[in-house]
């Protein structure tokens, strides 16, 4: 049936089916006790799992392998072949293949009677939690707990695992139970031979009887040669104990006779694995060889790739390099015309400035002489007069240098800057406090409309700053007996503020450079009132720094309106 299969899977290139038919002679061969057969299957089983990267197959097919070496009592290889299964399966997270595994390798150091290291494992794998409370898996962990806690010398928690164990078996008449009996009979044994009182003792010893009875007749009857041989040997440790000779001595020799007989069978086992073994190292040698020929062919193609893959990659890198300075050349061309324009603006600028002095500086000079030379033939009025003129030169002066000041510090990044949440109608009632003697002079009228829960995300300083410039530039070219408004209102992104004067307007021309640097704005207030225009180039640069926006509306002689935004968080 398993030929059949076989040339079944083969007709329709199935190769993962040729792969579990080759596991499944495996295990029949292993069942078989036919071990050479068995290895020489898994290991045509996994060659193939390997090609496919099939990590479920890999895995099963090394604990397979895993479980022959196990009957060769080879150890390290069996070890190495549960390790590899292990892994595969941590690969693909398979948690109760890895639970089962960690099983198997607990189950070798056991044999290995490496206790402490098995204990470890079979704790790692009942900690778990993935096998069914009552299943068979389950069942064999606790049965290999209480078989190494027996080999601890750790009696009474051994009985506590098997008994556990036989719980999940329904105390049946299985193999599997066979072995919790057996560990439940040593485990008795052992505490009898330990305890000092008589009755007791001979309680434990016949709970150690009965046990090893049980389970030598289902190792008679699944017949079990090396079970039954340790069982035997149990018995007549029991019989010795209870201090009949006679019964101990048969059993010992029923023990010593059959320990004859599975050792001659093992050395012809061992032979066996050898002879496999040979063959198997032989099989993978001419592997290796055909390997290294294929490797020697690849290793010429892949050199021919690696040169035609460098020269490739040389030449992008030259292009690249070659696009980036050229990138880069035109946009140190951009930002050099940039740079060449703000500095003609500068130069514009200062020019329009050193103007903006001399003017009043020249008034103030003359002013000055003029008093230094004819002060006693002036009357009181031409002195007067002279005072006033003084007084409004020196008032432009200040202002001019004060905003020339804050430029300054502005551009040089000094201008210390903290925007945080402020009541708008808070900090308009400070700058209306501090022009009202100059809207009294010209009895205009500040009205304020703005909802007292509106606030503005901003620096207070800076806020403060051009709310006083816009509303000082509203005053100063509003007449008489005019008004000006505040007003302020909010949408889903900004704070709206705007300052609407009753004064004389700007035509198209000023509306347009009135936020320039080069553009030359100046100009006297109804009053008289010195102007320099700097302070609305500053309020812009202060509200850009919020990551708002400045315009205005105006017409001649109808007025002005000054909107300026603040958004409700900077970003």
């Amino acid at each position: 049936m398993p030929n059949q299969s076989t040339a079944f899977q083969k007709k329709i290139n199935y190769t993962k089916g040729i792969a579990l038919s080759y596991n499944n002679f495996g295990v029949y061969y292993k069942l078989k006790s036919d071990f050479p057969k068995a290895l020489k299957y898994n290991y045509k089983s996994l060659h193939i799992y390997e090609s496919l990267y099939d990590k479920s197959g890999i895995a099963k097919t090394n604990n397979g392998l895993g479980t022959i070496y196990v009957e060769f009592k080879n150890y390290k290889l069996a070890l190495s072949c549960y390790n590899k299964a292990l892994k595969s399966s941590q690969e693909i997270n398979d948690k109760k293949s890895i639970a089962t595994y960690l099983n198997n390798i607990g189950d070798v150091y056991l044999r290995a009677k490496v206790f402490a290291k098995a204990l470890y494992y079979f704790d790692k794998a009942i900690k778990m939690n993935v096998f069914e409370k009552n299943s068979y898996e389950a069942g064999l962990n606790y049965t290999n707990i209480g078989i190494t806690l027996n080999r601890l010398k750790e009696y009474k928690k051994s009985i506590k695992f098997c008994t556990k164990s036989a719980l999940i078996y329904n105390n049946d008449s299985s193999i599997f139970n066979a072995y919790n009996k057996l560990e439940l009979g040593i485990s008795h044994y052992y505490l009898a031979i330990a305890e000092q009182n008589k009755i007791k003792k001979n309680q434990l010893l016949q709970q150690s009887l009965d046990y090893t009875n049980e389970a030598l007749k289902i190792f008679e009857r699944e017949e079990s040669l090396i079970d039954i041989r340790d069982t035997y040997s149990y018995l007549s440790k029991i019989y010795k104990a209870y201090e009949k000779t006679e019964q101990a001595l048969a059993f010992f020799e029923k023990s010593s006779n059959l320990n004859d007989s599975i050792f001659s069978n093992e050395n012809k086992i061992q032979i066996e694995f050898l002879k496999s073994q040979r063959e198997i190292e032989l099989r993978n040698k001419k592997i290796e060889i055909q390997n290294l020929k294929i490797k020697s062919d690849s290793a010429k193609v892949y050199l021919l790739y690696t040169i035609i893959s460098t020269v490739i990659i040389l030449l992008s890198l030259f292009l690249w390099l070659y696009l980036s300075k050229r990138k880069i050349n035109l946009k140190l061309k951009k930002k050099n015309k940039i740079i060449s324009n703000i500095n003609k603006q500068k130069d514009k600028f200062f020019s329009i400035i050193a103007h903006d002095l001399r003017g009043p500086f020249n008034g103030f000079l003359g002013l000055t002489e003029l008093l230094a030379e004819d002060i006693d033939d002036m009357d009181k009025e031409e002195i007067q007069f002279a005072a006033i003129n003084m007084r409004n030169s020196a008032k432009n002066l200040n202002l001019l240098l004060e905003n020339l000041l804050e430029w300054s510090r502005m551009e040089q990044g000094l201008i210390p800057f903290s925007p945080q949440k402020i009541n708008l109608t808070e900090a308009v009632k400070q700058c209306t406090a501090t022009l009202q003697d100059a809207a009294n002079k010209k009895n205009i009228l500040i009205e304020t409309n703005i909802d007292k829960n509106i606030s503005v995300f901003a620096d207070y300083h800076i806020l403060q700053s051009v709310i006083r410039n816009i509303l000082s530039n509203a005053l100063k070219f509003t007449p008489k007996n005019g008004t000006v408004k505040i007003q302020a209102r909010e949408n889903q992104k900004n704070t709206v503020i705007s300052i609407i004067d009753s004064g004389v307007g700007m035509d198209t021309k000023m509306v347009k450079n009135i936020f320039q640097l080069d553009a030359k704005n100046n100009r006297i207030g109804t009053d008289g009132e010195p102007s320099t225009g700097l302070g609305l180039i500053l309020c812009k640069e202060f509200v850009v720094k919020h990551g708002g926006k400045i315009w205005l509306e105006s017409e001649v002689n109808k007025g002005s309106i000054f909107y300026f935004n603040f958004p409700h968080a900077i970003t």
